[in-house]
Protein backbone atom coordinates (compact mmCIF):
# COMPACT_ATOMS: atom_id res chain seq x y z
CA UNK A 1 0.00 0.00 0.00
CA UNK A 2 1.22 3.49 -0.79
CA UNK A 3 1.82 5.98 2.00
CA UNK A 4 -1.16 7.80 3.47
CA UNK A 5 -1.38 11.35 4.81
CA UNK A 6 -3.75 10.55 7.67
CA UNK A 7 -3.06 7.26 9.48
CA UNK A 8 -5.68 4.56 9.28
CA UNK A 9 -6.97 3.23 12.61
CA UNK A 10 -8.54 -0.23 12.62
CA UNK A 11 -10.30 -1.80 15.59
CA UNK A 12 -11.88 -5.21 16.07
CA UNK A 13 -11.29 -8.94 15.92
CA UNK A 14 -9.97 -10.16 12.60
CA UNK A 15 -12.33 -13.09 12.00
CA UNK A 16 -15.02 -10.66 10.81
CA UNK A 17 -12.95 -7.57 9.99
CA UNK A 18 -11.19 -8.57 6.77
CA UNK A 19 -9.27 -5.30 6.47
CA UNK A 20 -7.50 -6.09 9.75
CA UNK A 21 -6.57 -9.55 8.52
CA UNK A 22 -5.55 -8.13 5.15
CA UNK A 23 -3.15 -5.62 6.70
CA UNK A 24 -1.74 -7.86 9.46
CA UNK A 25 -2.19 -11.51 8.44
CA UNK A 26 -3.07 -12.08 12.10
CA UNK A 27 -6.21 -14.00 13.03
CA UNK A 28 -7.46 -12.97 16.46
CA UNK A 29 -10.80 -13.71 18.18
CA UNK A 30 -10.59 -10.64 20.45
CA UNK A 31 -10.24 -6.99 19.43
CA UNK A 32 -6.89 -5.65 18.33
CA UNK A 33 -5.90 -2.15 17.26
CA UNK A 34 -3.97 -1.40 14.07
CA UNK A 35 -2.29 1.90 13.20
CA UNK A 36 -1.44 1.98 9.50
CA UNK A 37 0.69 4.88 8.28
CA UNK A 38 1.24 3.24 4.90
CA UNK A 39 3.91 1.02 3.42
CA UNK A 40 5.63 -1.07 6.08
CA UNK A 41 4.77 1.35 8.87
CA UNK A 42 1.97 -0.67 10.43
CA UNK A 43 1.68 -1.21 14.19
CA UNK A 44 -0.42 -3.98 15.71
CA UNK A 45 -1.52 -3.53 19.32
CA UNK A 46 -2.56 -6.76 21.07
CA UNK A 47 -3.22 -8.02 24.56
CA UNK A 48 -0.56 -9.86 26.50
CA UNK A 49 -2.46 -13.05 25.67
CA UNK A 50 -1.84 -12.61 21.95
CA UNK A 51 1.47 -10.71 21.97
CA UNK A 52 3.75 -13.73 21.59
CA UNK A 53 1.76 -15.25 18.76
CA UNK A 54 1.44 -11.88 17.04
CA UNK A 55 5.20 -11.42 17.02
CA UNK A 56 5.53 -14.80 15.27
CA UNK A 57 2.62 -14.55 12.83
CA UNK A 58 1.71 -10.94 12.09
CA UNK A 59 2.92 -9.27 8.89
CA UNK A 60 3.45 -5.81 10.36
CA UNK A 61 6.27 -3.42 11.07
CA UNK A 62 5.85 -3.57 14.84
CA UNK A 63 3.86 -5.38 17.51
CA UNK A 64 3.08 -3.61 20.76
CA UNK A 65 1.28 -4.81 23.86
CA UNK A 66 -1.66 -3.00 25.45
CA UNK A 67 -0.15 -3.65 28.89
CA UNK A 68 2.28 -0.84 28.06
CA UNK A 69 -0.75 1.40 28.59
CA UNK A 70 -2.10 -0.29 31.74
CA UNK A 71 -5.00 -1.90 29.85
CA UNK A 72 -5.99 -4.10 32.81
CA UNK A 73 -6.26 -1.05 35.04
CA UNK A 74 -8.32 0.82 32.46
CA UNK A 75 -10.65 -2.16 32.12
CA UNK A 76 -11.16 -2.42 35.88
CA UNK A 77 -12.07 1.28 36.16
CA UNK A 78 -14.44 1.38 33.20
CA UNK A 79 -18.17 1.20 33.71
CA UNK A 80 -18.64 -0.86 30.54
CA UNK A 81 -16.34 -2.77 28.22
CA UNK A 82 -16.91 -0.43 25.27
CA UNK A 83 -15.98 2.52 27.47
CA UNK A 84 -12.75 0.75 28.39
CA UNK A 85 -11.96 0.10 24.72
CA UNK A 86 -12.59 3.77 23.98
CA UNK A 87 -10.11 4.86 26.65
CA UNK A 88 -7.55 2.32 25.42
CA UNK A 89 -7.87 3.39 21.78
CA UNK A 90 -7.44 7.01 22.85
CA UNK A 91 -4.31 6.01 24.77
CA UNK A 92 -2.96 4.23 21.70
CA UNK A 93 -3.57 7.33 19.59
CA UNK A 94 -1.61 9.38 22.15
CA UNK A 95 1.20 6.82 22.25
CA UNK A 96 1.38 6.84 18.45
CA UNK A 97 1.23 10.67 18.42
CA UNK A 98 -1.86 10.77 16.24
CA UNK A 99 -3.88 13.94 15.87
CA UNK A 100 -6.45 12.44 13.51
CA UNK A 101 -7.32 9.09 11.99
CA UNK A 102 -9.28 7.54 9.16
CA UNK A 103 -11.52 4.64 10.18
CA UNK A 104 -13.81 2.11 8.52
CA UNK A 105 -17.51 2.76 8.09
CA UNK A 106 -18.41 0.25 10.81
CA UNK A 107 -15.98 1.66 13.36
CA UNK A 108 -17.75 1.71 16.76
CA UNK A 109 -19.62 4.97 17.34
CA UNK A 110 -18.88 4.88 21.08
CA UNK A 111 -15.15 4.89 20.41
CA UNK A 112 -15.40 7.50 17.65
CA UNK A 113 -17.42 9.82 19.91
CA UNK A 114 -14.89 9.38 22.70
CA UNK A 115 -11.96 10.21 20.42
CA UNK A 116 -13.69 13.29 19.04
CA UNK A 117 -14.54 14.36 22.58
CA UNK A 118 -10.83 14.27 23.36
CA UNK A 119 -9.74 16.45 20.45
CA UNK A 120 -8.89 13.70 17.98
CA UNK A 121 -10.21 14.04 14.45
CA UNK A 122 -12.01 10.92 13.20
CA UNK A 123 -13.05 10.56 9.56
CA UNK A 124 -14.82 7.47 8.23
CA UNK A 125 -14.32 6.03 4.75
CA UNK A 126 -16.20 3.16 3.18
CA UNK A 127 -13.55 2.27 0.61
CA UNK A 128 -10.48 1.59 2.74
CA UNK A 129 -8.18 -0.92 1.00
CA UNK A 130 -10.76 -1.40 -1.75
CA UNK A 131 -8.22 -0.91 -4.50
CA UNK A 132 -5.56 -3.06 -2.85
CA UNK A 133 -7.97 -5.90 -2.11
CA UNK A 134 -9.78 -5.72 -5.44
CA UNK A 135 -6.86 -6.55 -7.74
CA UNK A 136 -5.72 -10.01 -6.70
CA UNK A 137 -2.08 -11.10 -6.69
CA UNK A 138 -1.07 -14.45 -8.17
CA UNK A 139 -0.87 -15.84 -4.63
CA UNK A 140 -4.37 -14.63 -3.80
CA UNK A 141 -5.73 -16.19 -6.99
CA UNK A 142 -4.19 -19.52 -6.04
CA UNK A 143 -5.69 -19.32 -2.55
CA UNK A 144 -9.10 -18.61 -4.07
CA UNK A 145 -8.67 -21.40 -6.62
CA UNK A 146 -7.81 -23.85 -3.83
CA UNK A 147 -10.97 -22.89 -1.96
CA UNK A 148 -12.99 -23.23 -5.14
CA UNK A 149 -11.64 -26.74 -5.66
CA UNK A 150 -12.72 -27.70 -2.16
CA UNK A 151 -16.15 -26.24 -2.83
CA UNK A 152 -16.51 -28.23 -6.04
CA UNK A 153 -15.61 -31.38 -4.13
CA UNK A 154 -18.30 -30.63 -1.57
CA UNK A 155 -20.84 -29.80 -4.27
CA UNK A 156 -20.06 -33.07 -6.05
CA UNK A 157 -20.85 -34.89 -2.80
CA UNK A 158 -24.39 -33.46 -2.94
CA UNK A 159 -24.75 -34.31 -6.62
CA UNK A 160 -23.67 -37.90 -5.95
CA UNK A 161 -26.30 -38.27 -3.23
CA UNK A 162 -29.01 -36.91 -5.52
CA UNK A 163 -27.92 -39.17 -8.39
CA UNK A 164 -28.00 -42.27 -6.15
CA UNK A 165 -31.27 -41.46 -4.39
CA UNK A 166 -34.29 -43.71 -4.78
CA UNK A 167 -37.36 -42.30 -6.51
CA UNK A 168 -40.56 -43.01 -4.60
CA UNK A 169 -43.94 -41.28 -4.64
CA UNK A 170 -42.60 -38.21 -6.44
CA UNK A 171 -39.81 -37.67 -3.92
CA UNK A 172 -36.13 -38.57 -3.65
CA UNK A 173 -35.31 -40.98 -0.82
CA UNK A 174 -31.94 -41.42 0.88
CA UNK A 175 -31.05 -43.91 3.62
CA UNK A 176 -34.66 -45.01 4.13
CA UNK A 177 -36.34 -41.60 4.33
CA UNK A 178 -37.22 -38.65 2.10
CA UNK A 179 -34.15 -36.65 1.15
CA UNK A 180 -34.16 -33.06 2.41
CA UNK A 181 -32.15 -30.00 1.53
CA UNK A 182 -30.68 -30.12 5.03
CA UNK A 183 -29.32 -33.61 4.36
CA UNK A 184 -27.47 -32.21 1.34
CA UNK A 185 -26.17 -29.22 3.29
CA UNK A 186 -24.75 -31.49 6.00
CA UNK A 187 -23.05 -33.68 3.39
CA UNK A 188 -21.53 -30.66 1.65
CA UNK A 189 -20.32 -28.96 4.81
CA UNK A 190 -18.90 -32.16 6.31
CA UNK A 191 -16.78 -32.56 3.20
CA UNK A 192 -15.68 -28.93 3.36
CA UNK A 193 -14.48 -29.43 6.93
CA UNK A 194 -12.47 -32.46 5.83
CA UNK A 195 -10.77 -30.20 3.28
CA UNK A 196 -9.94 -27.44 5.77
CA UNK A 197 -12.79 -25.15 4.81
CA UNK A 198 -15.91 -23.81 6.45
CA UNK A 199 -18.80 -21.64 5.32
CA UNK A 200 -21.34 -19.22 6.68
CA UNK A 201 -23.99 -21.39 5.04
CA UNK A 202 -24.79 -23.47 1.97
CA UNK A 203 -27.87 -23.50 -0.26
CA UNK A 204 -29.31 -26.89 -1.21
CA UNK A 205 -32.90 -26.22 -2.12
CA UNK A 206 -35.35 -27.82 -4.54
CA UNK A 207 -38.71 -27.30 -6.18
CA UNK A 208 -40.77 -24.12 -5.71
CA UNK A 209 -38.71 -23.22 -2.62
CA UNK A 210 -35.69 -22.65 -4.87
CA UNK A 211 -37.48 -19.76 -6.59
CA UNK A 212 -36.27 -17.73 -3.60
CA UNK A 213 -32.58 -17.42 -4.58
CA UNK A 214 -31.18 -17.39 -1.03
CA UNK A 215 -33.52 -19.92 0.59
CA UNK A 216 -31.20 -22.42 2.28
CA UNK A 217 -33.05 -25.71 2.13
CA UNK A 218 -36.31 -27.42 1.28
CA UNK A 219 -38.06 -29.99 3.48
CA UNK A 220 -38.19 -32.51 0.65
CA UNK A 221 -36.52 -32.89 -2.74
CA UNK A 222 -39.03 -33.52 -5.51
CA UNK A 223 -38.63 -35.57 -8.65
CA UNK A 224 -38.62 -33.60 -11.90
CA UNK A 225 -38.09 -30.17 -10.35
CA UNK A 226 -34.82 -28.22 -10.17
CA UNK A 227 -32.45 -28.51 -7.20
CA UNK A 228 -30.21 -25.47 -6.70
CA UNK A 229 -26.83 -26.19 -5.07
CA UNK A 230 -25.00 -22.94 -4.20
CA UNK A 231 -21.78 -23.55 -2.27
CA UNK A 232 -19.62 -20.72 -0.91
CA UNK A 233 -16.78 -21.91 1.35
CA UNK A 234 -13.79 -20.11 2.85
CA UNK A 235 -10.44 -21.64 3.70
CA UNK A 236 -9.93 -21.64 7.47
CA UNK A 237 -6.25 -20.74 7.11
CA UNK A 238 -6.05 -18.30 4.20
CA UNK A 239 -9.60 -16.92 4.81
CA UNK A 240 -10.20 -16.60 1.06
CA UNK A 241 -13.61 -17.59 -0.31
CA UNK A 242 -14.92 -19.57 -3.25
CA UNK A 243 -18.40 -19.51 -4.79
CA UNK A 244 -20.19 -21.79 -7.25
CA UNK A 245 -23.69 -22.96 -8.18
CA UNK A 246 -25.01 -25.91 -10.12
CA UNK A 247 -28.65 -26.84 -10.68
CA UNK A 248 -29.63 -30.47 -11.20
CA UNK A 249 -32.77 -32.58 -11.53
CA UNK A 250 -33.73 -36.24 -11.08
CA UNK A 251 -36.54 -37.53 -13.20
CA UNK A 252 -38.16 -35.89 -16.20
CA UNK A 253 -38.66 -32.13 -15.75
CA UNK A 254 -41.58 -30.25 -17.30
CA UNK A 255 -40.80 -28.63 -20.67
CA UNK A 256 -40.92 -25.20 -18.98
CA UNK A 257 -38.09 -26.21 -16.65
CA UNK A 258 -36.02 -27.63 -19.51
CA UNK A 259 -36.47 -24.32 -21.35
CA UNK A 260 -35.33 -22.38 -18.28
CA UNK A 261 -32.20 -24.52 -18.00
CA UNK A 262 -31.32 -24.03 -21.66
CA UNK A 263 -31.79 -20.27 -21.33
CA UNK A 264 -29.67 -19.98 -18.19
CA UNK A 265 -26.87 -22.07 -19.67
CA UNK A 266 -26.79 -19.90 -22.79
CA UNK A 267 -27.04 -16.69 -20.77
CA UNK A 268 -24.18 -17.69 -18.51
CA UNK A 269 -21.95 -18.45 -21.46
CA UNK A 270 -22.79 -15.06 -22.94
CA UNK A 271 -21.82 -13.44 -19.65
CA UNK A 272 -18.55 -15.37 -19.48
CA UNK A 273 -17.73 -14.40 -23.06
CA UNK A 274 -18.26 -10.72 -22.19
CA UNK A 275 -15.76 -10.69 -19.29
CA UNK A 276 -12.47 -9.02 -20.20
CA UNK A 277 -10.32 -6.09 -19.04
CA UNK A 278 -12.02 -2.80 -19.86
CA UNK A 279 -15.47 -4.33 -20.18
CA UNK A 280 -18.31 -2.57 -18.41
CA UNK A 281 -19.96 -4.81 -15.85
CA UNK A 282 -23.32 -3.55 -17.05
CA UNK A 283 -22.54 -4.94 -20.51
CA UNK A 284 -21.75 -8.33 -18.98
CA UNK A 285 -25.09 -8.19 -17.18
CA UNK A 286 -26.96 -7.10 -20.30
CA UNK A 287 -25.35 -9.91 -22.29
CA UNK A 288 -27.18 -12.32 -19.99
CA UNK A 289 -30.39 -10.29 -20.08
CA UNK A 290 -30.31 -10.21 -23.89
CA UNK A 291 -30.32 -14.00 -24.03
CA UNK A 292 -33.23 -14.17 -21.63
CA UNK A 293 -35.13 -11.54 -23.63
CA UNK A 294 -34.69 -13.46 -26.88
CA UNK A 295 -36.12 -16.50 -25.14
CA UNK A 296 -39.07 -14.57 -23.71
CA UNK A 297 -37.93 -13.99 -20.14
CA UNK A 298 -37.91 -10.64 -18.35
CA UNK A 299 -35.23 -9.21 -16.06
CA UNK A 300 -35.10 -6.50 -13.39
CA UNK A 301 -32.88 -4.21 -15.48
CA UNK A 302 -34.95 -1.35 -16.90
CA UNK A 303 -34.62 -2.25 -20.63
CA UNK A 304 -36.07 -5.71 -19.91
CA UNK A 305 -38.70 -5.05 -17.23
CA UNK A 306 -41.54 -4.82 -19.75
CA UNK A 307 -41.13 -8.46 -20.78
CA UNK A 308 -43.88 -10.41 -19.05
CA UNK A 309 -42.92 -13.92 -18.04
CA UNK A 310 -43.60 -16.29 -15.18
CA UNK A 311 -39.90 -17.02 -14.80
CA UNK A 312 -37.67 -13.96 -14.43
CA UNK A 313 -34.05 -12.91 -13.80
CA UNK A 314 -34.30 -11.10 -10.46
CA UNK A 315 -30.72 -10.26 -9.39
CA UNK A 316 -27.38 -9.08 -10.70
CA UNK A 317 -25.02 -11.22 -12.73
CA UNK A 318 -22.13 -11.36 -10.28
CA UNK A 319 -19.89 -9.88 -7.63
CA UNK A 320 -16.28 -9.65 -6.60
CA UNK A 321 -14.87 -12.10 -4.08
CA UNK A 322 -11.78 -12.44 -1.89
CA UNK A 323 -11.53 -12.15 1.89
CA UNK A 324 -15.28 -11.55 1.80
CA UNK A 325 -17.90 -13.47 -0.13
CA UNK A 326 -19.24 -10.23 -1.61
CA UNK A 327 -16.66 -7.63 -2.57
CA UNK A 328 -16.24 -4.85 -5.09
CA UNK A 329 -16.90 -4.85 -8.02
CA UNK A 330 -20.56 -5.71 -8.51
CA UNK A 331 -21.53 -7.01 -11.95
CA UNK A 332 -25.05 -5.83 -12.62
CA UNK A 333 -27.05 -2.84 -13.75
CA UNK A 334 -24.33 -0.40 -12.62
CA UNK A 335 -21.34 1.17 -14.35
CA UNK A 336 -18.08 -0.47 -13.34
CA UNK A 337 -15.05 -1.22 -15.50
CA UNK A 338 -13.54 -4.66 -15.07
CA UNK A 339 -9.78 -4.73 -14.57
CA UNK A 340 -7.00 -7.24 -14.93
CA UNK A 341 -6.86 -9.22 -11.67
CA UNK A 342 -10.52 -8.87 -10.74
CA UNK A 343 -12.09 -12.08 -9.42
CA UNK A 344 -15.84 -12.12 -10.04
CA UNK A 345 -18.74 -14.54 -10.26
CA UNK A 346 -20.97 -14.96 -13.32
CA UNK A 347 -24.28 -16.35 -12.07
CA UNK A 348 -27.44 -15.57 -14.02
CA UNK A 349 -30.64 -17.35 -13.04
CA UNK A 350 -34.33 -17.69 -13.74
CA UNK A 351 -36.94 -18.11 -11.01
CA UNK A 352 -40.48 -19.40 -11.41
CA UNK A 353 -42.47 -19.35 -8.14
CA UNK A 354 -44.51 -22.32 -9.32
CA UNK A 355 -41.65 -24.58 -10.41
CA UNK A 356 -38.44 -23.31 -8.80
CA UNK A 357 -35.17 -21.72 -9.81
CA UNK A 358 -32.30 -22.41 -12.18
CA UNK A 359 -28.90 -20.80 -11.49
CA UNK A 360 -25.45 -21.61 -12.82
CA UNK A 361 -22.45 -19.86 -11.29
CA UNK A 362 -18.76 -19.88 -12.13
CA UNK A 363 -15.92 -17.94 -10.54
CA UNK A 364 -13.49 -16.28 -12.95
CA UNK A 365 -10.29 -14.23 -12.90
CA UNK A 366 -10.07 -11.38 -15.40
CA UNK A 367 -7.03 -12.01 -17.62
CA UNK A 368 -5.42 -10.13 -20.50
CA UNK A 369 -7.40 -12.03 -23.13
CA UNK A 370 -10.68 -12.52 -21.28
CA UNK A 371 -11.01 -14.60 -18.15
CA UNK A 372 -9.80 -17.80 -16.52
CA UNK A 373 -12.61 -19.96 -15.15
CA UNK A 374 -11.79 -21.40 -11.72
CA UNK A 375 -15.00 -23.48 -11.62
CA UNK A 376 -14.38 -26.57 -13.70
CA UNK A 377 -17.25 -28.71 -12.41
CA UNK A 378 -19.46 -30.15 -15.16
CA UNK A 379 -22.68 -28.29 -16.01
CA UNK A 380 -25.10 -31.18 -16.23
CA UNK A 381 -28.79 -30.74 -15.49
CA UNK A 382 -30.40 -34.17 -15.73
CA UNK A 383 -28.79 -36.82 -13.54
CA UNK A 384 -30.77 -39.79 -14.94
Amino acid sequence: MSSVQTPILLFGESYHHPNIFYRTGFLAPDPVVVVDRGGDDTVLWTSRLEEGRARKEARVGRVRCTEELDWAEKMSRAGAEQDAWAVLVESICRAEELGGVVVEGDFPVIIADHLRGHDLEVRARGDLYRRERRIKTAQEVEWIAATERAGMDGLQRAIDIIAAAEIRDGLLWHEGRPLSGEDLVLAVEARLLELGCATSDSICCGGPDSADPHRRTSDVVRVGLPIVLDIFPFDKTTRYWGDMTRTVVRGTPPPEVEAMWDAVLEAQQAGLDAVRPGANGRDVHYACCDVFARRGYGSLAKPYRHIESEARFIHGTGHGLGLEIHEYPRVGDVDVTLELGDVVTVEPGLYNPRLGGIRIEDLVVVTEDGCRNLTTLEKRFRLD
